[in-house]
């Protein structure tokens, strides 16, 4: 091996040893083009554990749940009616785009890297029940005839539908806490910015 690349070598296990196995990483190759015009835009920063909300209407939040789930949300709740964007996200028993997260056994980097993250939602309560009586009959067709479940899926995301895209601009992986048998790591901190386009009325 040349000196050049002996020298390489040490200098990155020596970065690797003094941050203790954590990795910051800036992604400028996922930069947010400009706001749409008629789009809701901002950005942030959330860390390990916290929310991240921002009022999108009187009516309605966007929400980084702890975790982190993205979410889209009614400032006043309705009893089920609690969250407006996973009826109309499939897959309903998987990982989609809405998760941020290694529950499904993705790796911190993989997750960091999924950008933009394209989702929809619905507006208001109603609309929601409508899409979540038919995710009902999608998830469990055993318990409805074929003729229904065909209209039901035929029928699914015809709502009303808001859209929205998050780009992760920056983010902070550690894997000091992985074992033999987990090594999917964990974001620390990460920076992002969101595009929101609502129905027209």
């Amino acid at each position: 091996m040349s000196k050049t690349a002996l020298l390489a070598l040490f200098c990155a296990c020596a970065v690797t040893a003094q941050t203790g196995g954590r990795t910051a990483r800036k992604r400028p190759a996922t930069n947010p083009p400009a706001c749409a015009p008629g789009a809701i835009c901002f950005s942030g920063k959330v860390s390990e554990g916290q929310q991240f909300r921002r009022a999108l209407t009187k009516d309605l939040e966007f929400v980084l749940q702890p975790g982190w789930t993205i979410a889209i949300v009614p400032t006043h709740p309705q009893g089920d009616c609690k969250e407006l964007a996973w009826v109309v996200n499939a897959p309903y028993r998987a990982h989609n785009e809405l998760y941020i997260n290694m529950t499904y056994g993705f790796t911190a980097e993989v997750e960091v890297d999924g950008s933009p993250r394209e989702f929809s939602f619905v507006t208001n309560c109603k609309d929601y029940r409508t899409e979540a009586d038919l995710v009902q009959i999608a998830m469990w067709p055993y318990n409805a005839p074929r003729k229904q479940f065909d209209e039901a899926m035929g029928k699914m995301g015809k709502s009303p539908l808001g859209k929205g895209r998050l780009w992760i601009t920056a983010s902070k992986i550690s894997h000091d806490d992985d074992t033999p048998d987990s090594k999917f790591g964990r974001i620390e901190w990460m920076t992002f910015s969101v595009e929101i386009i609502l129905p027209l009325p």
